[in-house]
């Protein structure tokens, strides 16, 4: 029995197969419809081959969704003519992974921008300002209150400095087991850091490709202002980004990379479809040699053609469009990126000469902590420098971000145990530095850096 013949080309090989009909998913809200196949766009064959735009399947869809019509200059698929097609077809060698090259995108100040939006642009802008906040009254500063400073004993000094001589390539510990220790100064550093969780909005107009459905457009209702967008951050006091899309400002415009045609020309190919054998570069034939002798033969890869058909685009010479996945249209919106930064800034007071940058990277003891919208500077500690840094890096975080919101504030008063040690070790004296819960250990003047307490190397 014969078959029917289709009165489309059939696909070539290689090709994703033409969706001729489809069927309509059921949508709460919308009436029954049924389904009315379609016959797909003459373009729509081979590797571009894809499924038909979605049509309106309700009321409130028919009102923002605009049918799909092709238009002359994009009918017969994208011109692949200019001075970047080679005269000859490219090696099959080349990069498959090369991507197309994209068309710039549409003029972003030509879209309808809802009120206050008007700034947006092709790429987050510039931070808009937050609506202005009032500072805390003084009637509301909190008491502060301060913990002591521990201190470390001679057993603990040892069995440091041991370690520290254990840990390091060719040291001795003889000398860390044998020194004596003629002082121990015992003192506190003190590492005073604020934090300043802060909050920063900007926009952007962004796309995705439309698939049909219902337009969350300006018929919708009135954008909302930007700081009105509800938002709140993952965790406190941890920098990180979120991105919202703002409700009430799509609209579909046609693709402006593939002009609304869903395909663009294959990178690979070039647009010609075919490219050049690896095998025999071309020729047709290969050298062949056997038993001292020399032949000629045909290319068993392309069977003697010199050419072979575009793995990445079937022979079609065009792909997919990468930007609209083949759907025609795409779907712009206002996007809302939300930067939550948290601002760190401290000072060290260690009156020893131990370098002050280790102060910062070992732990101690708590002496002040304070958690609040805004913190009040230390004022009533015994160590002035503290109080006046305190002061200073408080007064510049109130007016550091004027484009951001303040969330919330931390400070933290560390006091780090430090003892500084003078020793004897074969009539020689030295001295040390143990500091940090961690007892970490600064002695550059080891006195046997290497093994046995050779001096040669």
């Amino acid at each position: 029995m014969s078959q029917p013949q289709s009165s489309y080309p059939p696909a070539q090989q290689g090709a994703a197969p033409v969706q001729i009909g489809f069927v309509l998913d059921q949508q709460p809200g919308y009436g029954q419809m049924a389904a009315q196949p379609s016959a797909p766009p003459p373009y729509y064959q081979g590797q571009a081959a894809m499924a038909m735009p979605p049509q309106p399947n309700g009321a409130a869809d028919q009102q923002a969704f605009t049918p799909w019509q092709p238009n002359q200059a994009s009918d017969a698929g994208p011109s692949y003519q200019g001075d970047d097609i080679p005269d000859t077809d490219p090696e099959d060698n080349d990069d498959d992974e090369a991507p197309p090259s994209n068309l710039p995108p549409p003029d972003i100040n030509s879209f309808e921008a809802p009120p206050g939006y008007e700034q947006s642009g092709a790429a987050a802008g510039a931070p808009l300002p937050p609506p202005a906040y009032q500072p805390p009254d003084e009637a509301s500063r909190p008491m502060q209150t301060f913990t002591g400073v521990g201190t470390m004993n001679e057993q603990q000094v040892r069995d440091a400095i041991c370690a520290f001589a254990d840990k390091q390539c060719c040291y001795g510990t003889g000398a860390a087991e044998r020194m004596v220790f003629e002082k121990m100064d015992p003192s506190g550093g003190l590492h005073y850091q604020l934090e300043s969780f802060t909050e920063t909005r900007s926009t952007s107009w962004e796309h995705l490709p439309y698939r049909g459905g219902p337009i969350d457009g300006p018929d919708c209702g009135l954008a909302p202002a930007v700081w009105d967008i509800a938002c709140s951050p993952f965790k406190l006091f941890d920098t990180h980004d979120k991105l919202i899309e703002i409700p009430h400002t799509s609209n579909i415009k046609v693709c402006h990379n593939c002009t609304g045609c869903g395909f663009v020309r294959c990178p690979r190919c070039h647009g010609r479809g075919r490219v050049r054998c690896s095998s025999c570069h071309g020729s047709g034939h290969r050298t062949h040699h056997s038993q001292g002798k020399t032949e000629r033969r045909t290319c068993f890869s392309c069977h003697g053609s010199g050419k072979k058909r575009c793995g990445r685009c079937g022979g079609d010479g065009r792909i997919t469009c990468p930007i609209c996945e083949g759907f025609a249209k795409l779907r712009w919106y206002i996007q809302l990126k939300v930067q939550y930064i948290n601002n760190v800034e401290d000072f060290i007071h260690e009156p020893s000469d131990l370098p002050d940058e280790l102060i910062r990277d070992v732990s101690g003891k708590s002496v002040f902590e304070q958690t609040l919208p805004y913190v009040w500077p230390i004022s009533q500690y015994e160590v002035p420098e503290i109080n006046e840094n305190s002061f200073r890096i408080v007064e510049r975080h109130r007016n550091a971000w004027p484009e951001s919101k303040l969330l919330q504030q931390r400070q933290i008063l560390r006091s780090v145990p430090i003892t500084e040690v003078k020793y004897m070790y074969k009539q020689e004296g030295g001295r040390f530095w143990v500091y940090g819960n961690e007892h970490e250990v600064h002695c550059p003047e080891y006195p046997q850096q290497c093994c046995w307490g050779c001096t040669i190397l």
